[in-house]
This record gives structure tokens, C-alpha cells and sequence, in this order.
């Protein structure tokens, strides 16, 4: 409102009074400076109400969490009671000074090194770090470190904010600690399964092919023992046949002699008897006949020998005439069969000395290992051309020495196709075999391992041959000792 002397005061609360002329400036900047107060005061008020926040979130941070302020180098200027109370320094002792003072040693330069990178470029850095308090105790820490920039963009001071995570950090280790208690024990108990289960399957194939070589043993027994009487009975009677053969001939040559005109009958009987082949060959039958006895004799004495399998007792042996009772049932085998050749077997004995052992036990061995050498021949044959199949003779060489007067060595070599090495490695576990389906149990050379290395401490191993097939080479002493001797008979 104005009037002609003057203009109302807007200052006037309940009436309105009229400012004198010349004063209107005046008024104008005490208007001026009124609101400039209130912009103030209001101010203010956010600045109290923004300070008493601060001091809110402060103290709420406080009381939970461990808080340290370091400048730009790195040297603290504030910490809370809470990091006072972890690190067990008192305020006085960490202020001036850096994190050196926490340091637990636990971690690299290199860990640090990507802290200060990161918080130095202006960017936040999170991470878990294990500290020492003043009294050598440890401590982790959940941090996070948050750069204060200034205008330019670059921090001038750096805020962590840390929370305790020790005990979570000891129930984790802990928990590890149990896993890893748990793993080892789990792992052990495996061990003693895996062990367990081994030790059953070789206690099986133990009690499987001791019981079918004890059956093995009675039958081919049995077997020698029946053919022996007759063969016994054939061979004693066949001299004194021959003799009476020879008697009768000689009857009838002195009636040709005297008689040279016998009747008609007598003569037509001669003529188609031909006296004179019959003269000649019966004498040679009956000598084929007394071969094939001795033959006989021999294959019978070669199954006695070989059927020693349930004695219990160890005993001086000669080990050749272990080889030679094997080879000789293995005969079959060996020769010629359709357009295989001979397998030819060549032996080269040693001078040993007599071998304290279970000798069914080694026959047993050396039947597995000829056996094996047999089937890789057969096996190199069915490998080759037309060719190659000519000119290859199939050899099986026995080689026996002494090495000293405690040992002796049995070596048996082949020329087959040879073993790879992958296959070296697991021949003699249980149940192992390359063979068809049907061919092989896998139980042959681990039995053979077994009987060498726990029955007579010796040594079964395998090796091939540069010129190609395989080598088994047994070493066992000559006498044993009162451990193995238990072990053996066990």
C-alpha cells in the first residue's frame, strides 16, 4: 500500500505504520538481512539435525563395529573403543603410528600391496585380515576400507570399518579340522576295507585253487595209482611172455628142422601163418611193448610226482624232477599239433643242490608259468603271415643255477609275443587276466606269487626279452627258515 508522503511498513505485524521518506533503503536491507537470518537459523537447524545424525550413525558404529581412521600415508589418527578393546592397545599406543603395529605376518606383501592399490586409486577395498593383538593373540577381522577424496579426486584419508569374525573364523578351521579328521578316518577305514577285501580274495583264490589242486592232487593220485598196478603187472609179465615167445619159436623151428615133410594140414596152417614174419616180428612186438610200458611207467611216476599237492610237511627235493614231471604232463601241448610245430623246450640245468620246500606247491608254479609260455607261443604263431610262421621256431628255454650256497634260480623264457609294460605291472594281482572269457581265471600267477614270495620267501619276477617274448625268473633259498616254514604251512 502507499500513499503520498510515504509507503506502508511490511515489517508491521498488528498495524501498518508508514516508513518516512528517504528511508525506504534502510528498510529494504534490514529485509534483506531478516531473511539472510532465517536462511541461517534453518540452516543450522539441518546442520544440528545432519551433526546429531552423524552422531547417531557414529555411535551405532561404535557399538558395533571396530572403526580406524588413517591419513593418506597410512598413519592412524582415530580409533574406537572397540578396536582399543580387540587389539588390546590402549588409544595413545596405535594413534601416530600405522597398522604395522596389528600386523600378524600371516599374510604376503603382495596382499597388501593389492589393498593399497585399490584404496589409492579411490576405491573401496573389502577383504578378511588376521591381526595379533598387543598380547600375541590373534584375530580376524571382516574390513572394508572406504577413501575419503578430495576435490582433485584423491583420498586424503581412509576409513575402515572392521567387524570380528574370529569366532566364525575358528568354527570354520574347526569344521575343517573335523572334515578333514573325518576325510583321514574315512580314507583309513577305506584303506582297511580295500585291504580287508584284498586280503578275502586272495584268501579265496587260496582256498579256491588250494581246493581244486587238493582235488587235483587225489584224482590224478588216485589216477597214477590205478594205471600203476596193471602198467606193473603188463610191464613184470611182459619178460617172461617174451621169454616163452621165444621158447615156442624155438620149438617150432627144431620141428621145421626135423620135420621137414609134415602133414598137409600142418603145412597149409604154416603157409598161411608165414612162419618165417612171425618169427621176426613177434620178438619186435613184443619189445614195442615194453617201450610203451616204460613209457607208462614214466608218465605215472611224472603224476605221482606232480600230485604232491596236500603235503603239509616241507621236504629235500630235487626241483628237475619237479620241471620234468610238469613238462612231461604238458606233453601234449608241446608237440606238434596240425600245422603248429614242436614246441621245442631246451633245457639248461645248473648243479643245485637239494631244495627244502612244498614241492606240489612249486610244481604247481612252474605248471602256471609253462602253461603261460605255451599260450604266448601259440599266440605269436596265430600273429604271423605265412612267412614269418615258416621260419619261427617256438622255444621255451629252462635255465637252473645256484647263486650261492642259499639260493638257487629257476628261469623260464619264451619267444612269444611278450608282455606289454602296462600289463607287467598287474600280473600278478588277483583275477587278472588278458585271456578271453572262459581261458583264464586271473588266478594263476597270483597264486604262484603267493607260494613264492609268503610260502618260501623267495622272489617271482617278470622281464622281457630284448629279442622279443618273456622271462619268469623264480628265486627261492635252498633251506628255510622257521618263520617261513610256519608261514608255508599255514
Amino acid at each position: 500500500m502507499s500513499c503520498p508522503r510515504g509507503r506502508l511498513n511490511p515489517m508491521a505485524n498488528s498495524t501498518l505504520t508508514r516508513i518516512p521518506e528517504g528511508c525506504e533503503l534502510f528498510y529494504d536491507e534490514v529485509i534483506a538481512l531478516r531473511s539472510r537470518v532465517a536462511e541461517l537459523e534453518h540452516a543450522e537447524a539441518s546442520l544440528q539435525r545432519s551433526l546429531k545424525d552423524l552422531a547417531d550413525v557414529k555411535f551405532a558404529l561404535d557399538q558395533s563395529s571396530i572403526v580406524a581412521i588413517t591419513d593418506r600415508a597410512g598413519v592412524i589418527t582415530y580409533v574406537n573403543q572397540k578396536f582399543c578393546e580387540i587389539a588390546k592397545y590402549e588409544p595413545w599406543e596405535v594413534l601416530g603410528k600405522t597398522h604395522q603395529v596389528v600386523n600378524s605376518g600371516c599374510h604376503s606383501k603382495d596382499f597388501f600391496a593389492e589393498m593399497w592399490s585399490t584404496i589409492a586409486q579411490g576405491k573401496v577395498w573389502h577383504g578378511e585380515i588376521k591381526n595379533r593383538a598387543k598380547d600375541g593373540s590373534y584375530y580376524w577381522v571382516d574390513t572394508t576400507i572406504v577413501p575419503f577424496l578430495d576435490e582433485r579426486g584423491i583420498p586424503y584419508q581412509y576409513v575402515a570399518i572392521r567387524n570380528d569374525i574370529t569366532a566364525f573364523k575358528q568354527a570354520k578351521e574347526d569344521l575343517q579340522h573335523l572334515n578333514e579328521q573325518l576325510e583321514a578316518r574315512v580314507e583309513a577305514r577305506t584303506q582297511d576295507l580295500a585291504s580287508t577285501l584284498h586280503e578275502l580274495q586272495q584268501t579265496q583264490v587260496q582256498l579256491v585253487q588250494s581246493e581244486k589242486m587238493s582235488s587235483l592232487g587225489q584224482l590224478v593220485a588216485g589216477v597214477a595209482h590205478e594205471i600203476n598196478n596193471p602198467v606193473n603187472f603188463i610191464y613184470g609179465n611182459l619178460t617172461h611172455a617174451g621169454e616163452y615167445t621165444q621158447d615156442l619159436l624155438d620149438l617150432v623151428n627144431l620141428y621145421v628142422q626135423h620135420y621137414p615133410d609134415p602133414h598137409p594140414e600142418i603145412q597149409d596152417a604154416l603157409e598161411r601163418l608165414d612162419l618165417a614174419f612171425l618169427t621176426e616180428d613177434l620178438p619186435k612186438l613184443l619189445s614195442s611193448m615194453k617201450v610203451g610200458a616204460d613209457r607208462i611207467q614214466k608218465i605215472v611216476l611224472s603224476l605221482r610226482n606232480f600230485s604232491r599237492m596236500d603235503e603239509a610237511e616241507m621236504k629235500d627235493v630235487d626241483i628237475h624232477e619237479g620241471i620234468d614231471s610238469t613238462l612231461m604232463i604238458l606233453q601234449n601241448r608241446l608237440k606238434s599239433k596240425g600245422d603248429r610245430k614242436v614246441i621245442q623246450v631246451v633245457k639248461d640245468y645248473g648243479n643245485l643242490p637239494a631244495i627244502e620246500c612244498y614241492p606240489g606247491q612249486l610244481n604247481q608254479v612252474f605248471m602256471n608259468i609253462l602253461s603261460n609260455a605255451i599260450d604266448a607261443v601259440e599266440e605269436q604263431l596265430k600273429a604271423l603271415d605265412i612267412v614269418c610262421a615258416a621260419t619261427y621256431t617256438p622255444t621255451i628255454r629252462i635255465q637252473t643255477v645256484a647263486l650261492d650256497n642259499r639260493y638257487i634260480q629257476i628261469a623260464i623264457a619264451d619267444n612269444g609275443a611278450g608282455i606289454p609294460e602296462s600289463i607287467q605291472r598287474r600280473l600278478f594281482d588277483p583275477f587278472f587276466t588278458t585271456k578271453p572269457i572262459g581261458k583264464g581265471t586271473g588266478m594263476g600267477l597270483s597264486i604262484s606269487y603267493q607260494i613264492i614270495t609268503e610260502k618260501h620267501g623267495g622272489t617271482l619276477t617278470c622281464r622281457p626279452l630284448p629279442q622279443g617274448g618273456a622271462e619268469f625268473i623264480v628265486t627261492i633259498p635252498t633251506a628255510q627258515g622257521a618263520d617261513t616254514a610256519r608261514t608255508g604251512a599255514a
